[in-house]
């Protein structure tokens, strides 16, 4: 930039304003080297912790409320939390008790800690910020004796371009400052599976309940009414299917009745055989399984009304994460309401 605003005098900046910019730009390159080698180094070293740990439990959300409760006692706070997660900021010098108290909660299934050294990034960008401090000071001066418009213009904009690196180096030193005050600690806890086997999830006549979540179609498609915001994505006789921008996807198929069960029977079913693998609930006739963990995906089935003795007439819908369910769920249990 300096050297495209220190063209010939005629039209350009004076021998002035080139001389001063000279200057400035040559005592920059000293200034980077004394201060780069003279800057001190932080006392102790800066070091980040995060830590990652999967715990089997009978109450979940009992265990994370807990953890909650004692993390901000300890000065801590919640950044993330969602049904069976929680990641968490903790003080550095409570980390390593912290993070070992979390791991007698419950089963640990997984756990490992990462540590970043941030000592010289810390360094280097605060040499950084007093060069770029320095700078800006001098350009000050050189502002305040500029003797031309256009020496005063070009110093203007190298006194914005070096207000804005400083700006940009505070906000690293923020973060850097925060990072070696907090470490940050992501808990999962999922339900702990029973000692015994629900009886139904032993029949046979349910071992097809465990290829739903793959959006798998058993039998002869249902036609259903495309959801609003979707589109028709197969109409074939082994299936029917409609998916959104979201990546919301659904579709609709028969089975035989066998045993023969009505809706409410086949859904409650489903749920014994999934609660032990997904967080479960059933509402409106809608079966609603989740997954665990940060990135959690959702499905909806429903053995629909319009089906009989014989036949059952089954949807299943895939919301591929929290923000897709709350956008598309609505269009989908019309589309389920309006089925015939």
């Amino acid at each position: 930039m300096l050297g495209g605003l220190m063209g010939g005098s005629a039209g350009g900046i004076s021998t002035r304003a080139h001389g001063s910019l000279m200057a400035y730009e040559a005592a920059d390159l000293v200034d980077y080297a004394s201060v780069s080698k003279s800057s001190p180094m932080p006392t102790e070293r800066m070091v980040n912790y995060t830590g990652y740990a999967t715990l089997e439990s009978s109450e979940p959300e009992t265990i994370i409320d807990s953890v909650v409760q004692k993390a901000v006692a300890k000065g801590g706070s919640v950044s993330i939390r969602r049904n069976g997660y929680v990641s968490l900021q903790i003080p550095i010098a409570e980390f390593r008790t912290f993070y070992n108290y979390i791991l007698t909660l419950g089963k640990v299934i997984s756990n490992r800690i990462y540590a970043e050294d941030i000592t010289d990034a810390y360094a280097d960008n605060a040499a950084r910020l007093r060069i770029a401090e320095s700078t800006l000071a001098r350009l000050q001066e050189l502002l305040k004796v500029a003797k031309t418009e256009n020496e005063k213009v070009a110093l203007l904009k190298e006194i914005q371009r070096i207000s804005e690196q400083i700006e940009q180096r505070k906000l690293a030193e923020k973060e850097l400052l925060r990072k070696a005050a907090f470490s940050t600690i992501n808990l999962t806890v999922r339900n702990e599976p029973p000692k015994i086997i629900p009886h139904r999830t032993s029949i046979k006549a349910f071992d097809w309940f465990r290829y739903l979540p793959n959006m798998d179609s058993f039998g002869k498609s249902v036609k259903l009414s495309v959801p609003q915001g979707f589109i028709e994505t197969e109409n074939s006789r082994s299936k029917w299917s409609a998916a959104s921008a979201l990546n919301s996807e659904l579709i609709a198929f028969e089975r035989k009745n066998n045993p023969q069960g009505t809706p409410e029977f086949w859904i409650e079913a489903m749920l014994d055989f999934f609660k032990t693998k997904y967080s479960a609930e059933i509402k409106e006739n809608i079966l609603r399984l989740q997954t665990f963990g940060p990135e959690s995906e959702v499905y909806y089935i429903t053995v629909m009304k319009i089906s009989d003795k014989k036949t059952l007439k089954i949807a299943v819908a895939k919301f591929p994460n929290l923000e897709a369910e709350q956008k598309n769920s609505d269009a989908i249990k019309t589309a389920l309401k309006e089925a015939k």
